[in-house]
């Protein structure tokens, strides 16, 4: 798990416990009514904008935000340099025997491709394409949140009107005018909060995770249309070591000394 989405949860958490208080004061904070129109509209609008399919999927783009990278590019990187060396000393048919240690599937598609001699520039055009097709997909869940931050304020709304005209309708009974009015204050509340602490900072992360994993796979696409080019293993290595950081080139001459 990647615990720095736990933190910013607690955080935010803390934050709400610190200011709202816990005890009579945090009731002040509930409102059945409010709870009902934010979230009873989200889900409604949810299911009008989105086909049932697709809401099924929520729950596995949600897993991905607190699952830590179970994806190690530094190791992948440093695979296909062995491989370039293996390529140079034994041939591209000697790739046969190392795809079961190979546990991704872009890279397992790649170094078939390299072993079946696709042409590189072939290769390296499907290989963005795939880039492409996994990034709309992310996009769905991204749109998903985004919408949701668009809509909850939007909901609150409502939720502060219908407080506000049973308000006025009741204005001559002095007991409905707290609650009326709490309905009104906590919608906006909920749909506000909602927003700006749950949905745009979920939507912000997978864009996120997104890029980063962009990032990492045109660097290997680089490496891997090198490796099928022909490239000798030496110019592999410093094409991949201009596109790393610094950080990662340490740990790359690190490991190849090893």
């Amino acid at each position: 798990m990647d615990f720095s989405i736990v933190v910013g949860f607690f955080v935010i958490l803390g934050i709400l416990f610190e200011t709202i208080g816990i005890g009579a004061s945090s009731k002040l904070f509930l409102s059945n009514e409010a709870l009902i129109i934010v979230f009873g509209g989200l889900l409604a609008s949810s299911f009008v904008m989105f086909p049932f399919r697709e809401l099924r999927t929520m729950p596995a783009r949600i897993r991905i935000m607190f699952r830590s990278k179970s994806r190690n590019y530094r190791a992948d990187i440093l695979l296909l340099l062995q491989l370039s060396h293996k390529i140079h000393s034994q041939g591209k048919a000697s790739l046969e025997q190392d795809m079961d240690t190979i546990k991704d599937n872009f890279m397992k598609h790649a170094v078939n491709l390299i072993v079946a001699d696709y042409p590189p520039a072939d290769m390296k055009h499907m290989l963005k394409e795939m880039i492409e097709t996994s990034e709309n997909r992310h996009e769905q869940g991204i749109f998903y949140f985004e919408q949701l931050a668009k809509y909850a304020p939007g909901f609150a709304l409502v939720g502060t009107l219908i407080g506000l005209v049973k308000l006025l309708a009741a204005i001559s009974d002095p007991k409905s005018l707290g609650p009326n009015m709490a309905t009104a204050l906590v919608s906006t509340f909920y749909g506000v909060s909602l927003a700006n602490l749950v949905f745009l900072p979920m939507a912000g992360r997978l864009r996120m995770l997104s890029y980063q994993e962009r990032i990492h796979k045109e660097i290997l696409i680089e490496c891997l249309v090198a490796i099928a080019s022909g490239e000798l293993p030496y110019v592999v290595r410093e094409k991949v070591y201009m596109l790393v950081t610094e950080a990662d080139r340490k740990f790359l001459r690190s490991k190849e000394k090893a």
